[in-house]
């Protein structure tokens, strides 16, 4: 009877779950919104035969509730247009520049060296106070690093604010003095998409878990993705014993065809406010959940073995046994929280002038972080949004919303916008540990053709020569 009941309960649970049925919906091609507005309108209508004069019932309903909520809906979308406007005006004045950092032929400090320069970018100056956030549309700086690959010739870059160029060329040369920084042409306004004559694929990088928790879920960011301490870098191996995280990375992109181009995009800021009212600071609450998380894996390594049960006094008393897995999971979350959280986003465009797109390398570059992937918690930097989802020919009739995707796709690499009106788009949470192993200056040990590096190191001139 007991098991009559059980099967009942799960047939019932899987056929009224909501969400459930939207997931399902999606996965034959079929958008979120449409499934909502088709359903919603069903409903409407059936109801139109048991209501008698529905549309008059819902019109008399709507004006006579006006007073409430039509100065709700004004002043809560006044003050969004308010905050879209007074920011877009702020960004509009910023002089964005784009430096390319050229690599000698030998570096050989680790990534940590990548990780202490990105710990100069923890800057929130612009939004101290309610009045520059909300009445001159100050915004904390951002910052993109980008990897970009011409037919196989492999470039890394800098986009920044113009005033804040001496602070990236402290943070390069304070750690890589051999490294050459130089301004040049932003290559992406440069680049003219012809949607007739070019192919193009178009990504986002989202981390993502296969330990429960969805993408949306805030936790999410508490598992991060393999950094160079999990390849051993931390310990200064000697270079033939030395396991490059962007070796593969660099040699994908660089083996590709001259007409192919390649462009990885991480835009950052520090980890802080996400609105401009009524917002708390980001990174606090990263830091307990994190911790949570910590105390959540350290509960069930107490658990005691058989399902058996306990009292609240007796779990107390339990003492952790954590199995390998469990003690790398709190071994790498507690490393973690003593580094400085940075919120991300990160994108990636393939280009094919030739108009031709060759499958394996736009669906290499779609997993090109594969290589990152953590197995201990199964977290890695998953393709989402933009050209993704388009899997049935029913989602796009001509290639309309394709080409339309790419246009908008590329507006939004060449603003760097990932935290601001007209590209507000979901965001990731990742340490600078993490991220100096995503862009960093490779080592001698990548031997990648493509890569261009310069002939050799130059040294500064003797400040005692004569005038």
């Amino acid at each position: 009877m007991a098991h009559d009941e059980g099967g009942l309960v799960a047939f019932y649970e899987k056929y009224t779950d909501f969400e459930g049925w939207v997931e399902w919906i999606g996965e034959w091609g079929v958008s979120r919104g449409f499934f909502l507005v088709c359903m919603y309108l069903g409903l409407y209508l059936f109801l139109g035969h048991l209501i008698p004069s529905l549309p008059l019932f819902t019109f008399n309903w709507l004006f006579g509730t006006a007073p409430i909520w039509i100065p709700i809906a004004l002043i809560i979308g006044s003050w969004r247009v308010w905050i879209w406007y007074i920011q877009s005006l702020y960004l509009s004045g910023r002089n964005p520049i784009l430096l390319e950092m050229k690599v000698p032929r030998d570096i050989y400090k680790s990534p940590r060296a990548m990780e202490i320069a990105f710990s100069l970018l923890i800057i929130s100056s612009g939004e101290t106070t309610f009045l520059h956030r909300a009445w001159k549309g100050q915004v904390r700086p951002f910052f993109s690093f980008e990897i970009a690959s011409f037919g196989g010739e492999i470039r890394f870059f800098i986009w920044c604010w113009a005033n804040y160029k001496t602070e990236i060329e402290a943070m390069i040369y304070g750690q890589y003095p051999e490294v050459e920084l130089h301004q040049v042409e932003d290559y992406a306004t440069k680049y003219q998409y012809d949607p007739e004559a070019h192919a193009v694929y178009c990504t986002e990088w989202r981390l993502e878990t296969y330990h429960g928790i969805s993408a949306s879920d805030f936790r999410v960011n508490a598992f991060q993705p393999k950094s160079y301490i999990d390849f051993e870098l931390d310990k200064d191996p000697k270079e033939e014993f030395k396991v490059e995280p962007l070796s593969t990375i660099l040699e994908f992109i660089s083996n590709i065809e001259p007409e192919e181009q390649i462009w990885i995009q991480i835009v950052l800021r520090k980890c802080g406010r996400k609105a401009v009212l009524l917002s708390k600071d980001q990174d606090h609450e990263w830091l307990h959940m994190v911790e949570q998380e910590v105390e959540r894996i350290r509960q069930a390594a107490s658990e005691p073995l058989g399902g058996v049960e306990l009292s609240d006094k007796e779990k107390a008393k339990l003492f952790p046994h954590p199995t390998w897995k469990q003690t790398e999971q709190i071994r790498n979350l507690e490393r973690h929280l003593g580094k400085y959280p940075f919120e991300i986003g990160m994108r990636g465009m393939y280009i094919n002038t030739s108009g031709h797109m060759h499958g394996p390398t736009f669906t290499g570059m779609r997993w090109l972080w594969k290589p990152l992937g953590n197995p201990n918690y199964m977290s890695h930097l998953r393709p989402r949004r933009w050209h993704n989802p388009f899997d049935y020919p029913w989602q796009d009739l001509d290639d309309i919303r394709w080409k339309l995707t790419a246009k908008r796709f590329l507006d939004a690499y060449r603003r760097r916008l990932f935290f601001h009106s007209p590209w507000i788009l979901p965001t990731n949470i990742v340490t600078n540990e993490t991220l100096a192993t995503l862009w960093h200056p490779p080592s001698r040990t990548v031997a990648t053709p493509g890569l261009q590096r310069i002939p050799a190191t130059k040294a500064a001139a003797p400040p005692n020569l004569p005038v």
